[in-house]
């Protein structure tokens, strides 16, 4: 059974929504370590702003989805949009180090609304093609990180102010398209309903709910974690973004130092990956999920992936970043999809959005733990070293996706201890 149009148009409008957010996020993120050295912060705390924001998606994301399998996907994109255009009018303010660090927690916060996205993906979306479908968020991440940087290094040339700014209308703009055209898609009779002792607490409970959204979010990680057809593709969520984030930090440090590269040259680089990211999961993950299933092309994709990466650590030159960056962006583009497709397909239809959001909250902490862990292997034991651990690690992964995934995994069976 295919998507019908009101489910094409559906998908068009979060995948528009989306890409206008991440739009922001790409003009935003590159200038960060500029702007915070301007303001005075050490590298140390150049480090801390940047894990900020990761730090809050991996405490909030399982939140925001669970919000969403309560309440409807539509409410909980829309504050989140909103609040992000928030976080960005923050960081155009920001005059010192602590402000600027306020908007990225603010930030984080509210843009960990990526697997609320995901799981209207996932509402409007038949099984069988829901890595197909998944791929459209990973498109609108690539085309967010190809067109992001260029304005945000454009209007830097004025201050770092008008990126902000501008980012900040740009996901205001985003979240009025979706409060205009974007319908519900999870309706009420299929939504998660509370506990009867919850129920009659009401108001009194949903008040006290953001006393304890860390313990609420682990609770989201037992339950989630505990169900052995989760644990797989969580986990090469987890062990695979650890990579690409310690390859994000190491790169761009190679380019600097030996090779001597300017931060434009970085940013056409990284535009180059982004854009063959883009069109691998926008263009060619169905055809080859149909072909080889979901499972052998996440771990073609991870295979792709470490290869890319051992080709930096053994040709650091132009050809071969070059090749390089093509083969990752074939191979994360295959990846990522099929993971978030085998995941989703796990799912009953009222946990994907808290199913979704502790893969999110996995890969928002490897995006703590790899950045520190590359800068520190770069520093210490040279750029090829790091590279190839990087590229281990994917291979890591490939083995994990094997092992983990097993063909007779259960479909649509609800979390253990949720009712």
């Amino acid at each position: 059974m295919g998507v019908s149009w009101i489910g094409r148009l559906s998908l068009g409008v979060v995948f528009l929504t989306v890409v206008i957010n991440l739009i922001g996020f790409g003009i935003v993120l590159p200038l960060l370590p500029f702007f915070a050295t301007e303001l005075g912060a050490s590298p140390l705390a150049v480090g801390a702003i940047i894990a900020a924001y990761s730090a809050m998606q991996f405490v909030f994301a399982p939140l925001w989805g669970r919000m969403s399998d309560r309440y409807g996907r539509r409410p909980a994109l829309i504050i989140g949009l909103l609040g992000t255009a928030g976080s960005y009018v923050v960081f155009a303010m920001a005059d010192t180090v602590t402000v600027l660090l306020l908007s990225r927690l603010v930030g984080g916060v509210m843009g960990a609304t990526i697997p609320v996205a995901q799981a209207y993906v996932a509402d409007r979306s038949p099984r069988e093609s829901r890595a197909r479908a998944m791929g459209l968020i990973g498109a609108a991440f690539g085309i967010g990180f190809i067109i992001g940087p260029a304005i945000g290094g454009l209007l830097s040339r004025w201050s770092y102010a008008l990126p902000g700014l501008f980012a900040a209308g740009l996901s205001l703009a985003a979240g009025l398209v979706a409060l205009v055209f974007l319908p519900e898609s999870l309706p009420p009779e299929k939504r998660l309903v509370p506990a009867a002792g919850a129920q009659r607490r009401g108001g009194l409970r949903s008040a006290g709910e953001g006393l304890a959204v860390l313990g609420r979010t682990l609770a989201a990680l037992g339950r989630t974690l505990a169900h052995s057809g989760f644990r797989g593709p969580i986990g090469a969520t987890l062990l695979g973004n650890t990579g690409i984030a310690a390859y994000t930090t190491i790169f761009p440090l190679v380019l600097q130092d030996p090779m001597g590269m300017s931060a434009a040259e970085a940013g056409g680089f990284f535009a180059f990956a982004g854009f063959v990211t883009a069109a691998s999961q926008g263009g060619i993950v169905g055809p080859v999920v149909e072909r080889l299933g979901e499972r052998r092309t996440a771990v073609s994709g991870s295979v792709t992936v470490a290869l890319a990466l051992a080709i930096l650590a053994w040709a650091p030159g132009v050809p071969g970043i070059i090749v390089s960056l093509a083969l990752l962006g074939v191979g994360w583009g295959l990846f990522n999809p099929s993971v978030l497709g085998i995941l989703s397909v796990q799912a009953a239809d009222a946990e994907q959005g808290e199913v979704l959001g502790v893969n999110q909250s996995a890969s928002a902490l490897s995006r703590v733990v790899g950045p520190v862990a590359g800068g520190w292997a770069f520093g210490a034991l040279g750029y090829a070293v790091a590279f190839y651990a990087s590229a281990t690690l994917l291979v890591v992964t490939a083995v994990w996706l094997v092992l983990m995934l097993p063909a007779a995994a259960g479909r649509g069976t609800p979390l253990a201890g949720t009712r």
